[in-house]
């Protein structure tokens, strides 16, 4: 039995935590998106407190998670892979086509696992660190394919 649930959110549920792990100076405005009223929010909680947080930014029905954490002392305990699914029953429920995600090679264990592939590169933005890599799931059929990334998304 699990200690947590998980809901979906307005964006400023998620400022808190997103602040704790994304932050570099401690600042709100960091981890603050443009898009941050649009974009799809979801919390993992335990009891009143957040625990986890998973941000979807939608572009024609593509999908990039843009925000993705765990508090440390609910890691390794489903709390990800459980926010990971909700979310892809909503992107699957809009009638999303894919589902996206920036990760560095540390992080790449945990999303292969749950089902997305690497992306081959075709000019990788500026923007990103040479560490960082896209990978992608197909939500429509469950099946999985690669696509050149890199475009915008």
């Amino acid at each position: 039995m699990t200690d947590w649930y998980i809901e979906q959110v307005f964006a400023a549920r998620t400022w808190k935590l997103r602040k704790e792990v994304f932050s570099a100076k401690g600042h709100l405005s960091e981890v603050m998106l443009d898009g941050d009223f649009e974009a799809a929010h979801f919390a993992a909680y335990s009891g009143d407190e957040v625990v986890g947080i998973l941000t979807l930014l939608s572009s024609e029905g593509d999908y990039e998670i843009l925000y993705f954490a765990v508090h440390p002392d609910f890691r390794k305990k489903g709390a990800g892979s459980a926010l990971l699914g909700y979310a892809l029953q909503f992107v699957k429920t809009v009638e999303g086509r894919s589902l996206f995600v920036r990760a560095t090679s540390e992080q790449q264990h945990f999303w292969i696992r749950n089902g997305f592939v690497m992306m081959k590169e075709s000019g990788k933005p500026d923007r990103l660190p040479s560490s960082s890599h896209c990978l992608q799931r197909d939500v429509e059929n469950n099946a999985n394919h690669v696509r050149y990334a890199w475009q915008s998304i």
